[in-house]
């Protein structure tokens, strides 16, 4: 390998790691910025943190991405703690996976603007889903035990704000559903907004 090889991999290098600390930090304070919607139980909030996770996966790759979402989640952890013994990090971490992974790697096979729109719709269901069968079969339960919380109050507590709700699956189908659907949603429309800028801005695009 030349020496100008060597330079330009540990230069990539470099960049690749400035850049993913740079989207992990603006993750984090993303995450900090969290705050709850009507109708949604409080334990949940909305947060555009996985907005620099998406756009890191799309000009960094699939890796990098991955790594951003944990830095927000380790970052946050220490910076903040956890009042759920690391259950609701655990939920943001794999609904950031859920949702960056599958888009990142649609979109890789063609890049253009027919597939970014596929990759986001794509990514948006499958941490809905993801996160749906989660929180229904292991979180929930999980955070009841843990808190010693029972799962009696927390449906209470959401039907209090959404009537609709009456058990864990209708928690799931009238709080959850929609509130991941506009979630990642609305991370969706401001990663097709700012993609092609931040990409032109730092000169990425893996």
């Amino acid at each position: 390998m030349s020496t100008n090889v060597r330079k330009s991999n540990r230069t990539s290098a470099k960049k690749n790691c400035s850049s993913r600390s740079f989207f992990g930090a603006i993750s984090t304070v993303l995450m900090l910025l969290s705050f709850n919607v009507p109708f949604i139980p409080t334990f949940v909030k909305l947060d555009f943190s996985d907005l620099p996770v998406l756009l890191g996966g799309y000009l960094l790759g699939p890796l990098h991405g991955s790594l951003i979402a944990l830095i927000k989640v380790l970052l946050n952890f220490f910076y903040n703690g956890s009042m759920t013994f690391g259950i609701g990090e655990t939920v943001n971490l794999i609904g950031s996976l859920s949702f960056m992974l599958p888009a990142v790697l649609y979109y890789q096979r063609r890049r253009n603007f027919k597939s970014a729109v596929i990759s986001l719709v794509i990514g948006t269901i499958s941490a809905t889903v993801v996160l749906l069968l989660a929180n229904y079969f292991v979180m929930f339960p999980l955070y009841a035990t843990a808190m010693n919380f029972p799962m009696e109050k927390i449906v209470a507590a959401a039907h209090a704000l959404n009537p609709l709700v009456t058990d864990l699956g209708s928690l799931m189908a009238f709080a959850l559903l929609p509130f991941n659907i506009v979630k990642f949603g609305l991370n969706s429309v401001l990663a097709m907004l700012m993609y092609k800028r931040l990409a032109q801005t730092l000169k990425l695009e893996h």
